[in-house]
């Protein structure tokens, strides 16, 4: 299960290495990725890039859709495989394991959701501030979710390696 976790962990980056290769085709906008590495922006921000005919929306969503969605897939996946790794290795927790898998696909579910949110609202070249509510809201989900999933891994490695 260890190699497992560190495979998925080095697709991730290599997801990762060519997400931010792709986004330097498609300028800063996309590059920086702000919609989904924050939730502290301005609706009319937003709303503005998103109905502005601009180019960079066409680049968002070229590396949006393959990308980011190959990097979540992977990043749920080491983190799912390295929480069993670490369990695998401690004898107390025997029974159950699969419940260590929660946290990454909850993280995985959630950045799924938070991209489909952002295709939509790239695809239709509008966007409410309700629905840019709706969008950091599904951002913050992911933050919370990611974090739990982290924390959970490190914890049970650390358990592990000092067990």
């Amino acid at each position: 299960m260890f190699y497992l976790a560190a495979f998925f962990l080095l697709a991730a980056g290599a997801a990762h290495w060519a997400a931010n290769r792709e986004a330097q085709k498609h300028g800063e906008t996309v590059l920086a990725r702000r919609w989904e590495t924050s939730v502290f922006y301005r609706d009319e921000e937003f709303i503005g890039w998103v109905t502005s005919g601009s180019a960079s929306v066409d680049g968002y969503r070229s590396v949006l859709a393959p990308y980011d969605l190959a990097l979540l897939a992977c990043l749920g996946a080491a983190l799912a495989a390295g929480s069993l790794a670490a369990a695998g290795s401690l004898q107390c927790v025997d029974g159950g394991r699969w419940v260590l898998c929660v946290a990454p696909v909850a993280f995985s579910a959630a950045d799924f959701v938070e991209d489909r949110l952002l295709l939509a609202r790239m695809a239709a070249r509008s966007a409410s501030p309700a629905e840019v509510q709706k969008l950091r809201r599904a951002t913050l989900g992911k933050f919370l979710a990611l974090a739990a999933a982290v924390n959970q891994t490190v914890a049970l490695a650390l358990w592990a390696f000092f067990a």
